[in-house]
């Protein structure tokens, strides 16, 4: 229900004879009471394990309805700062957007208006460590499927603030805090219980100060001590603690508490275990070492190729296409070729020579086809004379019409 606003409001409702029921329940200002720490908590806890609610001090009622606005609590003795300090410390886990308003009735005494609404990290336990349900206008225990209902609503809302213990470099702890939704996690704030000791560093300003957007995806991660120095005692950090995070929850309207266990004391005796990303790292880096090795070994078989090939890889003859079945499939060098075909470019890929050279082998073989004549070249060696006779058929190729008798030069 929409509790009330102002002290108005309150009679109003005394006028209209507003039954308490399952989501409201009027007190007179005595039920508020130094003594009465463990009463309020069992209330408080009834309302948010049920389905929220509205609890109203400084109303007398009779059988159930409002009969008139009370003195009021006396401010000096009970204030909402020790209404409130009574409900965070008196129920566990502590109740999520509980409001405490205060109406002034008359000068140092109020009623007052506790706004409790439905939890969803329930069940919430009250001081004398029972669980309690809003049942038949009171507070009463609850059955065990009953406990049980309220802790599955859990599963209905996820935490999108987590906290999770990091080891960095596999032997320093680390605090990995994320934002793992698609929406922005408001007026975010952090609680360790009980408080744990910190780096000459300091508490990070996001546990000390909180953050007041946190945006989706964001990650923040935190260096703590090293393992060796947590387990020893060394640096006094508890074995075992807790983590609250409370945050304002955009899709459900209201403010949520999480609890992060965090134990050190189960790494005791524990292996490192490698990271899920350094183990992806690792097989990276072997895919990589494999695809290397595999260029490599590509390279070198192309090495034969080097002789046919031009100085881009992609110039190449007819008569040099021919030879790749040989080469490739049986493995021998390029069969010589009839040089009345060629272009000089040919000539001085297969033979190596300066353009001079090449220039004169050409108008013998290509041509006029004289080979007689290569010895009279300038510059002529048995080593060329070689390379020739292997590059080349030096025999007539009878398909090729030549021009006889052709002057040089022209």
């Amino acid at each position: 229900m929409t509790p009330p606003s102002s002290l108005l409001e309150i009679d109003q409702m005394i006028r209209a004879q507003v039954q308490e029921n399952i989501h409201l329940d009027y007190k007179a200002s005595t039920a508020i009471s130094l003594k009465a720490r463990d009463e309020i908590a069992k209330d408080v806890s009834a309302f948010a394990n049920s389905d929220g609610g509205v609890l109203i001090y400084g109303v007398e009622e009779r059988d159930h309805l409002p009969v008139r606005i009370d003195d009021g609590v006396d401010d000096s003795i009970c204030s909402r700062e020790w209404i409130e300090n009574v409900i965070t410390s008196r129920i566990t886990p502590k109740v999520d957007d509980a409001r405490v308003l205060p109406f002034p009735i008359a000068p140092g005494r109020s009623a007052y208006v506790i706004s409790i609404p439905k939890s969803v990290r329930g069940p919430h336990q009250a001081a004398d460590k029972k669980f309690y349900k809003r049942h038949n206008f009171k507070s009463e225990p609850m059955e065990e499927y009953e406990i049980n209902d309220v802790r599955n609503r859990r599963d209905r809302v996820s935490p999108i603030v987590t906290f999770e213990i990091w080891d960095y470099r596999r032997f320093i702890a680390a605090f990995d805090v994320a934002n793992i939704s698609d929406v922005v996690a408001e007026d975010v704030e952090f609680e360790f219980i009980p408080e744990i000791p910190w780096t000459e560093r300091g508490k990070p300003r996001l546990f000390s100060k909180g953050i007041r957007r946190f945006a989706p995806r964001q990650r923040f991660r935190f260096l703590y001590f090293a393992f060796h120095e947590i387990l020893s005692g060394a640096k006094k950090v508890p074995g075992e603690f807790a983590v609250h995070i409370s945050y304002y929850h955009p899709t459900l309207g209201r403010r949520l508490r999480d609890e992060w266990p965090v134990n050190f004391e189960a790494y005791r005796d524990s292996l490192a275990v490698r990271p899920e990303m350094e183990e992806q790292a690792k097989e990276m880096v072997e895919g990589l070492k494999k695809l290397c090795d595999h260029v490599k070994a590509l390279n070198k078989s192309l090495e034969r190729f080097f002789p046919i090939a031009g100085s881009t890889g992609l110039d190449l003859s007819i008569p040099v296409l021919r030879n790749l079945k040989r080469i490739v499939a049986e493995g021998e060098d390029p069969a010589p070729i009839h040089p009345e075909a060629c272009e000089p470019a040919v000539i001085r890929e297969l033979l190596g020579t300066s353009r001079e050279m090449t220039s004169s082998i050409w108008k013998i073989l290509g041509m006029r086809y004289d080979p007689g004549r290569l010895r009279d070249i300038p510059g002529m060696t048995d080593e060329l004379m070689t390379r020739i006779r292997k590059a080349f058929v030096l025999e007539p190729d009878p398909d090729f019409p030549r021009v006889e008798n052709q002057p040089d030069g022209e």
